[in-house]
């Protein structure tokens, strides 16, 4: 599927990113984000569950385009660890021997850095601190908190990819299945107030929420396909939303709303919004990028630290684009072309 025709997916990308940033910068700040008191949830959340949400739509519709697991988990590495990889490197070699309270040689032959290191380029131990590096914040000892969400991600293409062999992908109430259960296991999670293991070693329960969000994005893609919801779902999804305001349940009832508005802007946002950033694509950067500048700008109000943020964190975004992303979605593999008979 062509993410760029008929639709404001990039816009709703790019969008979420930026509200991730305004989430946070409530929190590094040492402030609660004003939405939580109102709501139940908080901005950073909705934003993260907006980028599962259109991934889950977009993943699984990759796959049926190129039913190929090799060539899917090609694209898949080609799009997500190129600029995830520079990131960890960039924050463990220059940020932190610059930030550091440590003496340069001390915090470079820290077992600390390593870890941060080596646990982060595999994606699946993610670290969040580095020797000496923000201890002193508000939010303290956490580099990149936006980092675990990627290993979260990859496991939810090992589903797609899964779901696909099995043939699945095209089953519509197989699909309202696998959604309507990872929903009831959010919603146990959060309503039980558990903070174990959700899989030993891989996710834990703050996973819960976005992978339920991942799972409405491939069943609406079945049932709706490129189409918009009904209007009618905006103000009843709201209003089931707002019902579990100030409960326990408040993340899982902003799932189905959230769903709603986001694909109703999806397609029908007009054509000269879709692309705001033209073609460049500034989401996936913003959002790898903006933790470890918010941080490094904490001692600011919080609207100040979101608004400075979001400046330069999109300059970066942008460099991260043109150099490392779209240089390696290059390289992605092509479906090959059907032989033809003279």
């Amino acid at each position: 599927m062509n993410s760029h025709r008929g639709n404001a997916f990039d816009l709703l990308r790019l969008g979420a990113a930026l509200l991730v940033v305004v989430g946070h910068s409530w929190v590094l700040t040492g402030h609660e984000d004003p939405l939580t008191f109102l709501s139940g949830t908080n901005a950073g959340d909705l934003g993260v569950g907006v980028f599962f949400l259109l991934s889950g739509y977009l993943v699984s519709s990759s796959w049926l385009s190129d039913p190929s697991l090799k060539r899917f988990a090609a694209r898949r590495a080609l799009r997500i660890y190129p600029a995830y990889a520079l990131v960890v490197l960039v924050l463990t070699f220059l940020l932190g021997p610059l930030v550091t309270t440590l003496p340069v040689g001390e915090y470079l032959l820290s077992g600390g850095a390593w870890r941060f290191l080596l646990g982060n380029l595999s994606i699946f131990h993610v670290q969040f601190d580095l020797p000496g590096v923000f201890a002193g914040n508000p939010y303290p000892v956490a580099v990149d908190g936006s980092l675990w969400t990627i290993r979260v991600e990859v496991l939810c293409y090992v589903g797609v990819a899964a779901l696909g062999l099995l043939g699945f992908l095209r089953c519509r109430w197989i699909l309202a299945t696998v959604a309507a259960a990872l929903m009831l296991v959010a919603a146990g999670v959060e309503v039980s107030g558990y903070h174990g293991v959700l899989l030993p070693g891989l996710l834990d329960y703050q996973a819960a929420v976005p992978i339920a969000f991942f799972g409405v994005g491939m069943a609406y893609r079945e049932f709706v396909g490129a189409q918009p919801p009904p209007w009618w779902t905006l103000p009843v999804t709201a209003l089931v939303w707002a019902a579990l305001w100030v409960t326990p349940a408040a993340p899982v009832g902003a799932i189905l709303f959230i769903a709603a508005l986001t694909y109703t802007i999806a397609f029908r946002a007009p054509a000269a919004i879709q692309r705001p950033t033209g073609g460049y694509d500034l989401s996936y950067g913003t959002y790898l990028l903006a933790f470890p500048v918010q941080q490094l700008l904490s001692g600011l109000p919080s609207a100040a630290n979101a608004a400075l943020t979001a400046v330069i964190v999109l300059a970066l975004a942008a460099v991260s684009w043109r150099f490392v992303e779209r240089p390696a979605l290059r390289h992605k593999p092509a479906r090959p072309v059907p032989a033809t008979t003279g």
